[in-house]
């Protein structure tokens, strides 16, 4: 189980965002605290935890989608990119494995979903 999840989305408004993730979960409150910065604050029912939305996380085009919690309903960060690209059909990207620092899995190879194709690629 991962710890978080955390996915990359191209080009996207966070109203859609915020959208999809109405549809996902309960949404509690929700604030602003930078114009590029939108806090969530979502239920699973008996599960309350923040979702952070931060535009322009990986150059000016990537928005970042945080969830920080254990208990989303998806596997890893790649389930929860799927659904995204199924909800938003805009390229979602995120790591190919769950992120420790102990391992010597390569921090570069990523995962990208968008309408061509499906797959591991490097993002550097």
């Amino acid at each position: 189980m991962q710890p978080d999840i955390e996915i990359y989305v191209l080009s996207c408004p966070t109203t859609t965002i915020v959208r999809w993730i109405s549809s996902v979960f309960t949404v509690i409150k929700q604030h602003q605290p930078s114009s590029l910065c939108t806090k969530v604050t979502a239920s699973t029912g008996t599960h309350e935890f923040e979702i952070t939305i931060l535009e322009q996380a990986a150059g000016k085009r990537f928005t970042s989608v945080w969830f920080d919690s254990d208990q989303t309903p998806w596997e890893n960060d790649c389930a929860c990119a799927q659904e995204a690209f199924q909800f938003l059909q805009c390229e979602v990207r995120c790591n190919a494995q769950s992120w420790d620092e102990s391992t010597e899995e390569d921090p570069d190879l990523w995962w990208r979903i968008n309408d061509h194709e499906e797959g591991p690629f490097i993002w550097n």
